[in-house]
């Protein structure tokens, strides 16, 4: 299976994604993947926008619907739509890629928020969610310290930023970390220009969670 772990729709991530989750739905099929993750922004940032843009207070039950409409949209089209998410807290402007979430587990975004990555990273390995930093090497983020991650992402194809992915991936193999890529994608131009691949069946998010924790894949 050829799956993508971090991409955008403009739904959720009103700052920088511009396609709708139906249009990177008939990309991604176009491109010859078997599914993706949808790893929409889950931040502060994005929860006041949504509020003063839709007057939409319920955050985490909008964005957990529009992960629903897409996964029914992927059935029909013939691929698997997963969620996921790319997770701020309020102590800096890091972004963390989320997998294995449970929607009920996000329902109190404000404690999510005011949490420091060594705080969620006890909740993460708690309840069984994989905690990752997206592009730790890129400019604006903090690199924080190693026990707090599950991995780092050391592969992120964004063409408009340079996420260093050289020292990333240095930095994973120095202190143990997994590692993940993806596309990170938000416009056309960046559909499926990074994957991975695994022979194992992935038919859900515990699937999914199984084959990385288990580093069950080869990136592309």
């Amino acid at each position: 299976m050829k799956i993508e772990l971090h991409l955008h729709t403009s739904e959720i991530s009103l700052f920088c994604g511009k396609l709708t989750k139906e249009e990177v739905i008939d990309l991604y099929v176009k491109a010859g993947y078997d599914a993706i993750v949808i790893t929409n922004h889950f931040s502060r940032g994005v929860a006041d926008e949504m509020a003063a843009r839709h007057g939409i207070t319920d955050f985490t039950g909008i964005y957990f619907d529009t992960l629903r409409q897409a996964a029914e949209i992927g059935r029909k089209k013939g691929i698997l739509v997963l969620a996921g998410c790319e997770l701020r807290f309020d102590c800096n402007a890091n972004d963390y890629l989320v997998y294995g979430m449970d929607e009920e587990l996000f329902r109190d975004r404000e404690k999510l928020f005011r949490m420091t990555p060594a705080e969620f990273s006890s909740f993460a390995k708690d309840n069984g969610i994989l905690f990752y930093q997206a592009h730790p090497f890129r400019n604006g983020m903090t690199v924080i310290q190693p026990e707090y991650l599950f991995g780092i992402e050391v592969q992120n194809t964004h063409p408009r930023h340079d996420s260093r992915n050289d020292i990333a991936l240095a930095w994973a193999e120095k202190y143990g970390l997994h590692k993940i890529c993806g596309s990170d994608c938000h416009r056309v131009v960046d559909v499926g220009s990074s994957a991975i691949v695994t022979d194992h069946p992935v038919k859900d998010e515990k699937d999914l969670v199984h084959v990385l924790k288990n580093d069950l894949y080869t990136m592309i």
